[in-house]
């Protein structure tokens, strides 16, 4: 498992996992009753895990402590406010603090990363975790949670939760790369996981999947597919919440056939396309719909293995192209 989060942890955070929040709750009251300061360098624990930080919540408020806590909290609560005004307005404004600034990053990266192991502690809490997400992978452009974004996904789809709002962040990044951490699922042990990981990466439902064997074969076929087609892959933007069968991604033909890499956010070229560019183009689109994968293909792996003999076959009239692609030519070899 991947919760995104192996640290220490602080001292209620320990009482809360074993003892439960509500004894949490108690306990942290009795210490600020007893000794203030000790309960404001315990709830400022560096340690602290964002699950801890959210059960303490209405005690913060009740010993009006909010002054007191660290900027990283005080940023955590804030946020907090203003997901839950964003859903109940009559809860308050939090309109003080923007999802979009710099200044939060890092403070939404410890909620998710920390809170992360810790989904399911309420509907709240989890749905705060999704909207955490969401942000700083569209807003921010954080990769480095998707790891622990897929993990979740998965945990939720075993206890049969809702996850679209998470597969929909996921696929906001729009990495190819990122799609190696869905493949992985493939070789899981639970049949839910290579259910959906299926699902999301457009697998057919008849695929053999039923041993080890056959799910390793599997994803190592899609890795050897996302090698191959990464340069080309775009994303759709289909989701869960759109379809029951999203096709997330697909591979521009056109910039395969041209070996052309494209932005898998926008499925433009990277570059300009030149005019013999556009001549070529204008002349792929001339053979039929089922050649062009095929055509496609085999222009990527000979410009791969050699790009002279590529230069050489793209100077040829499609037609031949075609013939050469179906049936070889040694020289071009």
């Amino acid at each position: 498992m991947n919760s995104g989060y192996n640290g220490p942890i602080g001292y209620l955070d320990r009482i809360r996992r074993t003892r439960g929040a509500n004894f949490c709750r108690n306990a942290f009251l009795r210490t600020e009753r007893g000794n203030r300061q000790n309960a404001v360098r315990l709830i400022n624990d560096d340690r602290l895990l964002f699950a801890t930080l959210f059960v303490l919540q209405p005690e913060i408020r009740e010993r009006n402590l909010y002054q007191e806590l660290s900027e990283r909290n005080r940023t955590a609560l804030n946020i907090c406010q203003k997901i839950r005004s964003a859903k109940n307005p009559q809860d308050g404004t939090g309109g003080e603090i923007s999802l979009k600034s710099e200044d939060v990053h890092s403070v939404m990266l410890w909620m998710f990363n920390t809170g992360a192991g810790e989904d399911g502690l309420s509907a709240e809490f989890d749905q705060i975790l999704d909207i955490t997400a969401s942000v700083l992978v569209k807003t921010h452009h954080e990769k480095t949670v998707l790891p622990v974004i897929a993990d979740l996904i998965f945990r939720r789809n075993r206890r049969g939760v809702y996850n679209h709002d998470l597969i929909w962040a996921f696929f906001q990044a729009r990495d190819p790369q990122s799609l190696t951490h869905i493949a992985g699922k493939l070789r899981s042990s639970y049949k839910k996981d290579v259910e959906l990981a299926c699902q999301l990466l457009h697998i057919p439902e008849d695929t053999p999947l039923n041993t080890g064997r056959d799910k390793q074969k599997q994803y190592d076929a899609y890795l050897s597919w996302l090698k191959e087609n990464s340069p080309y892959v775009y994303f759709t933007g289909e989701s869960l919440q759109l379809t029951n069968a999203p096709s997330v991604c697909g591979v521009n033909l056109e910039a395969k056939y041209l070996c052309k890499d494209v932005s898998p956010r926008n499925n433009r070229p990277l570059t300009p396309l030149t005019d013999e560019e556009i001549a070529n183009l204008e002349h792929f689109h001339e053979v039929e719909d089922e050649e062009r994968a095929a055509l496609a293909t085999f222009s990527h792996n000979l410009h791969t293995k050699n790009e002279s003999s590529w230069n050489e076959w793209m100077q040829y009239p499609v037609s031949k192209q075609v013939d050469i692609a179906k049936y070889g030519r040694r020289e071009l070899a």
